[in-house]
Parts: structure tokens; C-alpha cells; sequence
């Protein structure tokens, strides 16, 4: 029987109540197969079928053994699946909202880079200008405006360059804090449910 990749990363994260980035991570990690036709992904609907079945199966069992242990001691509020599920979706909203500023960053960083590389050979073939001009008074202007030309594109390419590694630094800590922030998400996600389990 053929395989139907008729679903697309949206829908199929609707169907499963999660975010289009979980669905590339499924994607990448070989969880999903995918094929991709006129530059848009569509998901095998089978794999995104059997995937809600274990996702239902899995907020079963957890909302099942919430209130196995409730019935054990006196009444208690129970996590439904839904806000879970919401939370999730929450997160990993986040993670795309921060996913989205890092890959503009990388952009800014790799035009950044092109302008050096550019800078970089027009300064070689400046040099190479300069090293094959004769020293004749004809030539001697047009040899300096070359040098003067030089200089400038050096200074521009080290401005450059230090403005890069300033944005990676920027990039390194940013990183940094977006780590901190999911950590105190996740941790904070732990504590509510231990409460709620608690009450």
C-alpha cells in the first residue's frame, strides 16, 4: 500500500496539538518521514495517526493515574491533559519566537561576513595593483590613491571584523539567558504540577 504524504507541518501539528517546531524536531530526529514537493513539506497522515493514538493513549494513562491517586487519599485537583497541553504549546512557542531571533542574527552575521570577504579581495587586488606599478611620475598619483584605497578597506575590514565578533559575543550571551529562561520554564512547569498534585 502506497504511502499518502497528503498532510503539511501545520495541520499536522494541529492534529496533534503541538507546534510546527516539535514537528521539525520529529522530522529531523527520522520520528516523521516527509516528502517534499514544490519547496513545501507533507507528512505521512498514517505516521501523524498513529502518533495521536500514542499522545491520547499517553494522556490517558497520565490522567488515569492522577486519579487512581486521588481515590488513594482525600480528594485532589487533578492536572487535566488540556492544560498540559497548552503549556506545551506555550514552550515551544518560545523556543520558535527565540529559534526565529537566532536564525536573523546568524543572517546579519553571514551578510557581515560577505562584506569582508568582498573587502578582503579587493584589497588583494589592490596590492597586486600596487606591486606591478612601475615608479614613474605618471604612475606615482595613481599609486597612492591605490594605497590611500587600501588603507581604507583595511580599517573598514578590522571595523568590520570587530563588529562581528561583537555580535557573536552578543549571540553567546543571549544564548545563554534563552538556556536560563527555558530551564526556569521547565523548572517552573515541575513545581506547579507538584503542588497541584499536592493539594
Amino acid at each position: 500500500m502506497a504511502e499518502k504524504f497528503t498532510l503539511t507541518r501545520e495541520s499536522a501539528a494541529d492534529t496533534l496539538g503541538i507546534s510546527t517546531r516539535t514537528i521539525d524536531r520529529y522530522i529531523r530526529s527520522g520520528k516523521l518521514s516527509y516528502k517534499k514537493i514544490a519547496n513545501k513539506i507533507f507528512l505521512n497522515a498514517q505516521e501523524i495517526t498513529s502518533l495521536q493514538g500514542d499522545y491520547s493513549l499517553l494522556h490517558e494513562k497520565t490522567s488515569a493515574e492522577l486519579v487512581n491517586d486521588a481515590s488513594l487519599q482525600a480528594p485532589k485537583r487533578t492536572l487535566a491533559s488540556t492544560d498540559t497541553t497548552a503549556l506545551e504549546k506555550v514552550i515551544d512557542e518560545k523556543i520558535d519566537k527565540f529559534f526565529l531571533i537566532f536564525q536573523e542574527k546568524d543572517r546579519m552575521l553571514e551578510e557581515k561576513n560577505k562584506v569582508i570577504f568582498m573587502l578582503q579581495q579587493r584589497v588583494g587586488e589592490l596590492e597586486n595593483k600596487i606591486q606591478t606599478m612601475v615608479a614613474l611620475p605618471d604612475y606615482n598619483e595613481e599609486k597612492q590613491m591605490a594605497t590611500i584605497e587600501k588603507s581604507k578597506l583595511e580599517e573598514k575590514i578590522k571595523q568590520l571584523s570587530q563588529a562581528v565578533r561583537g555580535e557573536k559575543t552578543k549571540s553567546s550571551i543571549f544564548l545563554a539567558v534563552i538556556i536560563l529562561a527555558i530551564v526556569s520554564i521547565i523548572f517552573w512547569y515541575l513545581l506547579m504540577n507538584k503542588e497541584l498534585l499536592s493539594q
